[in-house]
């Protein structure tokens, strides 16, 4: 809290001497008199947006109040408990995520990955649902999953309208993506090692998964010829473009996500597995774009262009899901 205290003392300084702290902020942050007063007295912490914007408005020097120098960065991120674990508490950190970015009005994604990650996958939720419990299962190793197996229609405690939200969300957002070869790869991988660890009901719920798999490469496919996004078994309602798809020829090496505001940039990056950082600092949001601009320069555009490398791409993925099926 170091921080909100030394920005709060800061904004004391400037107030006019009939408004108080609390009021301030529940006008200039939109905040509820509870949320507001909460913030003021330090019970609650403020957001990096909310400091971003108060810092702006009135002319405070964020590195002055973070205290730090201009080679360190400050994220926040979503801090997973193994004995308080739960699939919604970590979809509902998502789900803040989510509309972080569209009460900023983001016109945007820019998004690289090394694997496809969970905006694709909101096409299947059977897929989410495996990716979170393979997660919880073999990583977090949360103790009331040791004898959970995945079946087809498991859903955990996974509302489908959670999912639909940020599903809703991702499709009417333009993107610009950039996939590594091997994306797509991983999520089968870990299908195939999920059913060899015996986590599986049976073969045929991993076999489901494959087929979800499938679907949904096939569907990222269909948007990438037309440069339009849309939902599986639904009509395409989105602008021409609104779905750019560049592939990587070698290897990208990390998830990483920017988010283009109306009042600024939004970086995301993974860490352990599926969790993720989040900063607004704009010196590094702006630099970490100018990578990915000039990464762009080196691969090819394979939506809406370039169909010979765009169905050998996606045949390279359907073919290891064929042989994952034999295996």
């Amino acid at each position: 809290m170091d921080i909100q205290n030394r920005l709060l003392e800061q904004l004391k300084a400037k107030l006019p001497h009939d408004t108080s702290l609390g009021r301030l902020l529940m006008d200039d942050l939109d905040l509820s008199r509870d949320s507001a007063y909460r913030r003021a007295r330090g019970e609650t912490a403020l957001k990096p947006e909310e400091i971003q914007l108060l810092c702006s408005k009135y002319d405070l020097s964020i590195d002055k109040i973070i205290g730090v120098s201009g080679q360190s960065v400050t994220f926040q991120y979503n801090p997973i408990q193994r004995s308080e674990f739960s699939f919604e508490n970590y979809l509902n950190g998502i789900m803040e995520g989510y509309k972080r970015m569209a009460a900023q009005r983001t016109s945007e994604l820019f998004m690289s990955y090394l694997d496809l990650v969970i905006f694709q996958l909101l096409n299947s939720p059977a897929l989410i649902r495996f990716k979170l419990m393979y997660f919880a299962k073999c990583y977090l190793k949360i103790p009331k999953l040791d004898n959970e197996k995945y079946y087809k229609g498991w859903k955990g405690d996974i509302s489908d309208e959670a999912l639909q939200q940020m599903l809703q969300f991702y499709i009417r957002i333009k993107s610009t993506e950039v996939v590594g070869f091997d994306a797509g790869k991983g999520l089968v991988r870990e299908i195939v090692s999920f059913y060899e660890l015996g986590y599986f009901a049976s073969k045929e719920d991993a076999l489901y998964l494959l087929d979800e798999a499938e679907k949904v490469i096939l569907h990222i496919q269909a948007q990438a010829e037309i440069g339009r996004k849309f939902i599986i078994g639904q009509p395409v309602i989105t602008d021409e473009g609104s779905f750019k798809l560049y592939l990587h020829q070698t290897y990208i090496q990390d998830n990483t996500i920017i988010a283009e505001t109306n009042a600024y940039r939004m970086l995301y990056i993974t860490h352990n597995m599926m969790n993720y950082l989040y900063t607004i600092d704009q010196d590094y949001v702006n630099k970490s774009f100018a990578v990915f601009q000039s990464m762009l320069k080196s691969c090819i555009c394979i939506s809406a262009e370039n169909p010979r490398q765009r169905n050998s791409y996606f045949e390279s993925l359907t073919q290891f899901i064929n042989r994952a099926r034999f295996r």
